[in-house]
């Protein structure tokens, strides 16, 4: 199995999104927030032999996280400790390291890193990669993934560059994109 963490901030205005704030308000751009990792988290569903760590900031806002989240992405939930599951979905907002075959991290304002996207991108890992990185187009990146114990020289692959959604321009970009009408109703849902 391999885990993939993303790190969630609590989306509360005024905590998200600082520079969609300056334009919109905090109210809005928190609003934007929900509805981008929503959209992330929503096209993660069915990642195959796969977890999903959420990386709740500030730490002690899981269960507010918790509560506003996972009924979002599905209506029943299983849980055992801090796992949760349904149809499509292991997640957990564990720390524990945990025995796994890859150890991703992904951007969670990076709707275009979808279920599809991840798989393809570890496809091979631990022998014809063992280091993954995704590069974003203004910096920064959306995915990085490695094998435990990579050998000192790994094989790297670099994926193509995705946005990362921080502006006001961003959001506009994504709401044209395909992915737009799911960001949409995202954000009308988050009303």
């Amino acid at each position: 199995m391999r885990l993939l963490t993303l790190k969630i901030q609590e989306p509360l205005p005024g905590f998200v999104l600082p520079e969609m704030a300056a334009d919109h308000g905090p109210d809005e751009a928190a609003r934007r927030y929900r509805a981008i990792a929503v959209t992330t988290l929503r096209q993660l569903q069915h990642l195959a032999d796969s977890r999903i760590r959420l990386a709740v900031e500030p730490n002690d806002a899981n269960e507010a996280v918790r509560f506003w989240l996972l009924p979002r992405l599905a209506e029943h939930w299983q849980a055992e400790g801090q796992v949760f599951r349904s149809a499509g979905w292991e997640i957990d907002f564990g720390d524990d390291i945990g025995d796994f075959s890859v150890y991703a991290s992904g951007e969670i304002l990076c709707p275009n890193l979808g279920a599809r996207w991840v798989h393809t991108a570890l496809l091979g890992m631990g022998q014809t990669a063992h280091l993954v990185t995704g590069p974003a187009i203004h910096g920064g990146v959306y995915f990085r993934a490695t094998t435990p114990n990579p050998p000192p020289h790994p094989l790297t692959r670099i994926l193509p560059e995705l946005t990362i959604i921080q502006t006001s321009e961003h959001w506009e970009q994504a709401l044209d994109s395909p992915l737009g009408p799911a960001l949409k109703r995202a954000w009308e849902q988050e009303a």
